[in-house]
């Protein structure tokens, strides 16, 4: 295992995050070494289990500290006859309830959507050779090379770049800019 970085790896200057991952520069991993980090990381892999269920996020959010501490409120002043205020904390539950219900939802599709996404392959440089391997079998200390319109499938430490433009419209939720000549 790697010792925590002194500093986040974007805030270190690029020399000491090869030096921290042990990785060469110009020859990235060896294949032997990227094995035995991948036995030993796992898979480059979103975590989930992929398919999203509407009653497993409603459920999740009735079951909720909350929420159960707000339908008890609710059923106290039910019972003390306090109708007026009782109507005002179901109100306040159900509310909080579609609220969390609409954003873990949304949140949950968009990472079932990047799941989907994800590049089956990516090319790394390994023991100073260019190859293309599974996307799930990056490991922390590969080189990684894009281009124009390429998925990025890990989180990476950039350290050359000539004019990057990033598309964050799918994390983001931002709707996509239609262009009309």
């Amino acid at each position: 295992m790697f010792p925590d970085p002194p500093a986040p790896y974007h805030t270190l200057p690029v020399n000491q995050v090869f030096i921290h991952t042990k990785t060469d520069i110009d020859d990235g991993l060896t294949p032997q070494e990227a094995a035995q980090r991948l036995r030993l990381y796992g898979f480059n892999e979103l975590s989930g289990q992929g398919n999203v269920s509407v009653f497993a996020v409603l459920y999740r959010q009735i079951v909720n500290a909350l929420t159960l501490v707000l339908v008890i409120a609710m059923v106290i002043s039910f019972v003390f006859k306090d109708y007026v205020e009782g109507a005002v904390i179901a109100f306040v539950a159900v509310t909080n309830t579609l609220i969390g219900f609409t954003q873990e939802y949304r949140a949950e599709k968009t990472m079932e959507s990047l799941r989907r996404m994800a590049s089956p392959t990516t090319r790394v440089i390994r023991g100073d050779s260019l190859i293309s391997v599974p996307t799930r079998d990056i490991v922390i200390g590969d080189i990684i090379l894009f281009e124009e319109g390429d998925v990025i499938g890990a989180d990476a430490r950039l350290f050359e770049v000539f004019n990057l433009e990033v598309d964050e419209a799918l994390l983001t939720g931002e709707s996509i800019p239609v262009v009309k000549s």
